[in-house]
């Protein structure tokens, strides 16, 4: 079987000691291929160079993530678009709103960024990546998001699929308006959660065709590995909770996200 982690922080400083150790060990584990999100200034190039290192392993998605929307400065407005045309970058991302955050980034610089960066990915017609998170039970973030796209975005006619809604934690409400818009759904150690029967759920109303599988790396790690270090080669076992629950051979499951990740992506 061939997996794909469809999200990884590779190079976070959580990572720094055994670096390499971990990437030969995640191309050991069947995962062949990873997506470096890099959503700070300082992770463009590492995000790059990584790909370089390991061409047709690790691609890149690159973007502002909305807790530092505020370091978003005319340095790095004057940059990206160019790191954005760099062929190993596959995505703009991750994107988007985090209400749980507003303490360290304002609402309106949010706002504000995350328009800038759909701006950008209609500019270069490619995915996002999209990160959502609520503020308990406030799905605002969520509304308001969608109603953005709907508004502002124009999705890249290049993919198969136009974006992912990235760490899916919420219910199928938020499922169907994701995949109204032709989004997939990435799928990570929050499915494997107990208190999570409402992702489970809304996981299964949506299908199996609908989904990406990934880590979140170094966070997240799936349940029996919690409260250690999560890298892409947990993702075969995060497969295996969402084959269970869905009833399907992890074989299959393995193919169809696979082959979503390579579709939304471009790659081959």
């Amino acid at each position: 079987m061939n997996f794909i982690d469809s999200h990884a922080h590779i190079n976070d400083e959580a990572f720094d000691q055994d670096r390499e150790q971990v990437i030969q060990r995640v191309f050991e584990s069947g995962v062949y291929k990873f997506i470096e999100i890099a959503c700070e200034r300082h992770e463009w190039e590492p995000a790059i160079a990584l790909c370089e290192k390991y061409a047709g392993k690790v691609t890149a998605a690159l973007g502002i993530h909305p807790q530092v929307a505020q370091t978003y400065d005319e340095a790095a407005r004057a940059a990206l678009p160019q790191f954005l045309n760099n062929t190993q970058v596959a995505a703009v991302g991750e994107i988007g709103l985090d209400y749980a955050y507003l303490h360290a980034c304002p609402k309106e610089t949010q706002l504000k960024v995350f328009e800038e960066m759909l701006d950008l990915a209609n500019q270069v017609q490619k995915p996002i990546v999209l990160h959502i998170r609520r503020e308990e039970e406030n799905y605002e973030p969520y509304d308001t998001t969608f109603a953005m796209l709907k508004h502002l975005w124009k999705p890249a006619s290049s993919s198969k699929y136009p974006g992912v809604l990235h760490c899916f934690s919420a219910r199928y409400e938020e499922a169907k308006q994701a995949l109204d818009q032709g989004l997939l759904l990435g799928i990570n150690g929050c499915f494997t959660y107990k208190k999570n029967e409402y992702i489970r759920e809304a996981v299964k109303k949506a299908g199996a065709d609908k989904l990406i599988l990934e880590t979140d790396c170094p966070y997240l790690s799936p349940q029996g590995k919690r409260g250690t270090r999560n890298d892409p080669s947990n993702i075969p076992l995060i497969a295996q909770w969402v084959a269970d629950y869905l009833d399907m051979p992890i074989q299959q499951l393995a193919e169809i996200t696979t082959q979503n990740a390579l579709d939304l992506y471009n790659l081959k």
